[in-house]
């Protein structure tokens, strides 16, 4: 069973003449399965494998954006050492001493959005030696409270670059998010045509069996005009002839149903049922439409599709990625100057209660605020990155506006289409309204001896092409609906 992929749809409405004839690929595999257009765009949007694929994309940019941001987490630092220091004797007053240090350090530091780093440390220290000293305990303990704050303020200053891998992680995403949008309309396009090429296919073989009909029942006339010997046996040649041709290229005809049937199943269904690929696809939307030209301003709709489409928005992404970039490049051609502040406090006594109230009182505090810098010297390579960075957001902007030329064109041309479409439509029907009163006449013409065999078979074929003329039409018609709509940007699934 299909289960939610089966479509239910309600059959078209045949004509008399093409009701009769069953198409072969329908009474294989089982009962086919009927598809409406709007069900095969909703089935491949959700189905179709390279899409599922795509969509994954923007989920993996996203990360890039939580990596960019992780550059702000705040870090846990620490330390422990132990040591051990021996000093000979050199005097009465010197005698030989044995010093053991436990000590450590625990902080944290964090960058922030203005480029600053801060740094807040806490570092215990006990000292014991083996000798007294006049003066000097054998036991300390010193306790020390630091911060260190080192603001730039030119090179890699402020929010602008502090934040830029963040900015661009960003784009990135918009970009992501822009090219999948243009990859799910590139996707119903395929959908759209897949599916109006197998209708065609499907209707060619009811054109290629009516031919058939007519080629045989030609056939039977003549076998009976030769019975009465009102033609003459080799006569049946031209007609034989013919029923061998249509019945060649009905077997062509069924073919390419079942061709046309595969390349839908591969945008629609992302299973290898084997169901799927052996009951007939059956598509059920009716071809007849109101045949008109449209009468949009092509102005007006190539101003949605510069609006909408979504090379555009993710053309208009790489832009300002590329404007960001060259900023950041720009500002790395600055030279290093910072802002340097320190703050400490620490107690040193013989226990450790009092050398943490010395400290935490601040009783022993020390500053210092500084200016620190570094002037690179030729500064070659951060100026060929800036002139790089310069390049790269020329190519991007002429590549945005290379890529609003084409979207003008094809909004013009998609138009144009289906304007000419239209009226092709009606030139098509009245074609083959011709050729069938032709083929009639031809007919008439034979029956009361004033017509040839091969008139009537020019005529058939002309009927033939006619028909596939307007058959061919009305579906190009029908897929220039959805490239006019793929060009601006607005083909999507039916709610």
């Amino acid at each position: 069973m299909l289960g939610a992929q089966e479509t239910i749809a309600q059959e078209p409405k045949q004509s008399p003449e093409t009701r009769p004839i069953p198409i072969p690929t329908d009474l294989a595999g089982g009962e086919p399965l009927d598809v409406r257009l709007d069900d095969a765009l909703r089935l491949g949007r959700k189905n179709n494998l390279p899409l599922r694929a795509e969509e994954l994309t923007p989920m993996l940019r996203a990360h890039d954006v939580r990596v960019a941001e992780g550059f702000f987490d705040p870090e846990l630092f620490g330390r422990a050492e132990l040591s051990e220091t021996k000093s000979p004797s050199s005097n009465v007053f010197q005698p030989e001493i044995v010093r053991r240090t436990v000590g450590g350090e625990l902080g944290v530091r964090q960058r922030i959005a203005t480029g600053a780093l801060y740094e807040v440390a806490f570092t215990p220290l006990r000292l014991r030696q083996s000798a007294s000293i006049s003066g000097f305990p054998s036991q300390l303990y010193t306790l020390e409270l630091s911060g260190r704050v080192t603001q730039p303020l030119l090179r890699g200053a402020w929010t602008d670059s502090a934040l830029y891998d963040v900015h661009a992680a960003e784009e990135g995403v918009t970009g992501a998010q822009a090219r999948f949008g243009q990859s799910v309309q590139d996707t119903l396009l395929q959908v759209v045509v897949a599916y109006w090429e197998l209708v065609f296919a499907r209707e060619d073989w009811l054109v290629n069996a009516q031919a058939l009909e007519l080629a045989n029942e030609q056939l039977r006339i003549t076998n009976e005009r030769i019975r009465v010997r009102e033609l003459a046996e080799r006569d049946r040649v031209f007609d034989e002839a013919d029923v061998a041709r249509r019945r060649e290229a009905l077997i062509r005809a069924e073919n390419e149903i079942r061709r046309r049937e595969d390349e839908l199943r591969e945008l629609l269904f992302g299973e290898r049922d084997e169901q799927l690929w052996t009951r007939g696809i059956r598509p059920v939307t009716p071809i007849e439409v109101e045949f008109v030209s449209p009468g949009d301003d092509w102005r007006e709709a190539a101003t949605a599709a510069l609006a909408s489409r979504p090379e555009i928005v993710a053309a208009r992404s790489d832009v300002r990625a590329a404007e960001l970039a060259w900023d950041e490049a720009s500002r790395g051609t600055l030279p290093q100057l910072d802002l340097v502040g320190e703050y400490s406090t620490d107690g040193t006594r013989t226990t450790s209660p009092d050398a943490w109230r010395d400290a935490t009182d601040l009783e022993y505090p020390d500053w210092r605020l500084g200016l620190e810098f570094a002037i690179p010297l030729g500064n070659t390579s951060a100026r060929a990155a800036r002139d790089r960075a310069l390049i790269a957001l020329e190519q991007t902007r002429r590549r945005l506006h290379s890529l609003e030329i084409v979207v003008l064109r094809e909004v013009r041309t998609a138009l144009r289409d289906l304007a000419t479409l239209a009226e092709s439509v009606r030139a098509a029907r009245e074609s083959q309204r011709l050729a069938e009163t032709q083929l009639d006449t031809a007919r008439e013409l034979l029956r009361v001896g004033r017509g040839t065999i091969f008139e009537v078979q020019q005529r058939n074929q002309e009927l033939l092409d006619a028909r596939r003329r307007l058959l061919r039409n009305q579906l190009d018609y029908r897929i220039a609906e959805s490239r006019l709509q793929h060009s601006r940007g607005a083909l999507s699934v039916p709610e």
